[in-house]
């Protein structure tokens, strides 16, 4: 096989796999992947719902809908901008904070689990190569 496609394969097995633990370890606690995105770019720091569509890659209706069932339970807020009204920003409410707390998954935990049983010789070879992959592709972009 061309190793650019088994590169490929590997890549989306590999996001297939922490896409399926994230969904499982999410799920106890009823947000999805998309939820956990958005409330990652809320977290520290309110954003707009253009800002929040442009880090995660979503359209701006998508993200949206995420932000209503996120209000519905009472995650976030919308707050209007105090000196433009036509800016509406989106910000954590403190049962993010309780969230964070109990879900795994945004722990250090988690990831310890994962790699659980790796040497740290074959730790190190994935650190590496990750590394390489990502300064390529990042030169290629600039």
């Amino acid at each position: 096989m061309n190793k650019s496609l088994h590169i490929r394969d590997l890549l989306k097995r590999l996001n297939k796999t922490f896409g399926t633990m994230a969904t499982k370890e999410l799920s106890q606690y009823g947000v999805t992947v998309p939820q956990l995105m958005v409330i990652r770019e809320i977290h520290p720091d309110p954003k707009t719902i253009g800002q929040i569509s442009k880090a995660v890659d979503l359209s701006y209706s998508t993200v949206s809908g995420i932000i209503d069932r996120l209000e519905r339970e009472q995650l976030v807020e919308r707050v209007r901008d105090e000196n433009d009204r036509r800016v509406v920003w989106i910000r954590k409410t403190p049962k993010i904070s309780e969230l964070f707390a109990k879900v795994d998954f945004f722990s250090e935990n988690f990831y310890k689990r994962i790699f659980h049983g790796f040497s740290d010789e074959d730790l190190d070879i994935i650190i590496q190569s990750m590394e390489t992959l990502i300064v390529k592709l990042e030169e290629r972009e600039s």
